[in-house]
């Protein structure tokens, strides 16, 4: 190999190095913290109460029969559905989800259409299922990108908490379920995560150009220092 194409070689090798550095440091520092913090605690479940939420001892014998609900319903017309008796809040009520993921609550009392939970009633449930104090609830209605609720179904009732500083509840307010528990330590993951990725708006995507444009970028400046190693190392013998 001639000595201009050697000295080529290094020039390419040192520019695609410094191009291509800084984004194989974040993807190496990101991925050295996504394997020290549990994935379970990131998500905040060490925060939630082991308690199953249909007690079977405390249900009632008075409970009215789904059959009447589904008959006397106008909306049960798709063929297929699933029900689930269940506790919302403090109430026992059926959960009437179909197959297009429409999902309706009545009463199990007096088979009512149920509308969504008050805020009275999230708080209960922050309270009662988490071992976290909320201080302050409020309805999110508008889809945000990068949104800590992304890919959830709104309405969402966000319930911030005392401890946990920063620690927000999402609580849906059409079944009571707590749909996501969020902490600093998520927000980290996730603004490392955004990095990791590439994609630092929606954080969601991880196959787009400008990840391929650097992982080939990065795999060629790996191999160009191979390359160059390798003569290096015959010249030196020689």
């Amino acid at each position: 190999m001639s000595n201009g194409l050697k000295k080529s070689m290094r020039a390419w090798h040192r520019w695609l190095g410094l191009f291509t550095s800084i984004q194989l440091l974040l993807w190496t520092v990101s991925g050295l913290f996504f394997t020290v913090p549990d994935i379970t605690d990131v998500r905040g479940e060490q925060y939630r109460n082991n308690k199953n939420n249909l007690e079977i001892h405390s249900e009632p014998s008075d409970l009215v029969s789904i059959q009447s609900i589904v008959i006397d319903s106008s909306e049960f017309s798709e063929k297929g559905f699933n029900i689930t008796l269940r506790k919302r809040a403090q109430s026992w009520v059926y959960q009437v989800q179909s197959e297009n993921r429409k999902t309706q609550i009545f009463n199990a009392l007096n088979g009512d259409l149920l509308n969504s939970i008050s805020e009275k009633e999230a708080t209960w449930i922050v309270q009662n299922k988490t071992s976290m104090n909320p201080v302050e609830v409020d309805l999110i209605n508008e889809a945000k990108i990068g949104s800590e609720y992304r890919g959830r179904d709104l309405p969402l009732y966000r319930i911030k908490v005392e401890e946990p500083k920063s620690g927000v509840v999402y609580v849906d307010p059409v079944t009571g379920d707590i749909v996501a528990i969020r902490t600093t330590l998520w927000r980290v993951w996730d603004f490392l995560w955004s990095l990791h990725i590439m994609d630092y708006r929606e954080r969601d995507d991880f196959s787009h150009w400008l990840i391929r444009i650097f992982a080939a970028l990065s795999v060629m400046t790996v191999i160009s220092g191979i390359v160059l190693w390798i003569i290096s190392s015959k010249l030196a013998k020689k």
